[in-house]
């Protein structure tokens, strides 16, 4: 980011908001691990809510992709305002305010889905909203014409538009890739907190729907 572009009030780092995603991460594991689901180990319920998460999470990965198709390399840079981000301002943080739900879910809880998306979401709100007064100082009426007519987060597809020859940098496209590798992690993961509880091997301390 330009050192000539005065940070507003209350400014969050990247590494301020990294660091508290993954405190917020480790938060939701931990309850995981010490939880149990009392509507019984292979409810249709439980399965029903396990592979709504397992879309969420393909959702966010597909999404952050094609983000980053228009993006990548070039955040606060130049002004996007198509594809994805004609819908949405912050089209990455939505797809991965989806898969934290997606991820909540594929773990069969509906709890930890609205704990982990919900902050999540509140932490990727804030940094949108300062990250669009930066903005607004970089790109001044531009932004404010893209600000009054496209959501800051929720996408409003009726506002979709696309460029003739959108253009990308390989290197982003990977970084997404592997980023996009973590949500989906999750699965093999929820797999085997799921058998761990039924061979008994982690406590049953908190029950979570």
């Amino acid at each position: 980011m330009p050192s000539n572009i005065e940070r507003p009030a209350g400014y969050v780092s990247q590494t301020r908001r990294i660091v508290t995603i993954w405190t917020v991460a480790l938060a939701a594991v931990a309850l995981i691990l010490v939880s149990h689901d009392p509507s019984g180990r292979d409810s249709l319920a439980r399965t029903t809510i396990r592979s709504a998460g397992l879309c969420l999470i393909l959702a966010a990965v597909i999404g952050r992709l094609w983000s980053t198709l228009y993006i990548g390399g070039r955040k606060n840079a130049v002004l996007v305002t198509t594809g994805p981000y004609s819908i949405s301002r912050n089209p990455l943080y939505f797809f991965s305010i989806l898969g934290a739900a997606g991820i909540g879910l594929a773990f069969g809880s509906l709890v930890v889905a609205a704990v982990l998306g919900g902050a999540i979401a509140a932490i990727l709100a804030a940094t949108a909203h300062r990250e669009a007064a930066l903005l607004g100082q970089r790109f001044g009426t531009s932004y404010e014409a893209y600000a009054a007519r496209v959501p800051l987060l929720l996408p409003r597809l009726s506002l979709y538009h696309d460029a003739e020859m959108p253009s990308f940098q390989p290197s982003a496209l990977r970084r997404a890739l592997r980023d996009g590798l973590l949500f989906l992690l999750a699965v093999p993961a929820a797999e085997l907190v799921a058998y761990a509880k039924r061979a008994e091997l982690l406590p049953k301390l908190i029950a979570l729907f």
